[in-house]
């Protein structure tokens, strides 16, 4: 695969059962097709492929600007998946994917990120961390299949979410 071949592309409801397996594959917490399709009719989420030159997704992520802050004037956003197919895995797709959904996040002045991860996720824990992710809260028995904590972690893009 040649990586200046990937390109960023939208999704949409034709990628649901692509996401589906990707999601499997890589050991997601399960996204019904349902849900995928609620999600697009969001206006504020991003929903974002990266696909090779055969159009074939190798990584995907989800994620939505919602209100936050202490009296909710803020716009926060939260990841809800990302994942990159096992045989693109290191070679850059998940961070190019990520980069693109900060600069979504920024072009709508966004302060801060979160997200959650399964606490044995270290391979993500570490992805997170080195793209300026904290971890600022646990939260006990959060996932199931199997039961596990998650931790909350959180970006902050803005001196003004301080």
């Amino acid at each position: 695969m040649n990586p200046s071949c990937l390109r960023i592309k939208s999704i949409d409801a034709s990628h649901i059962g692509e996401l589906i397996r990707i999601g499997e594959e890589t050991g997601l917490s399960p996204w019904s097709a349902q849900s995928y399709l609620e999600e697009m009719k969001n206006p504020s989420a991003i929903m974002l492929r990266l696909v090779d030159e055969e159009n074939t997704i190798v990584s995907f992520i989800v994620g939505r600007i919602i209100l936050g802050g202490e009296i909710e004037t803020q716009l926060d956003a939260e990841i809800f998946n990302i994942a990159v197919t096992e045989q693109n895995q290191q070679r850059g797709c998940g961070q190019r994917l990520f980069d693109e959904f900060v600069n979504k996040c920024r072009e709508n002045e966004v302060a801060r990120v979160w997200l959650e991860v399964r606490e044995s996720n270290e391979k993500a824990i570490k992805f997170y961390e080195k793209n300026g992710f904290e971890s600022v809260q646990t939260r006990p028995s959060f996932y199931s299949n199997p039961r596990e904590h998650a931790l909350v972690m959180l970006l902050i893009l803005s001196e003004s979410a301080l």
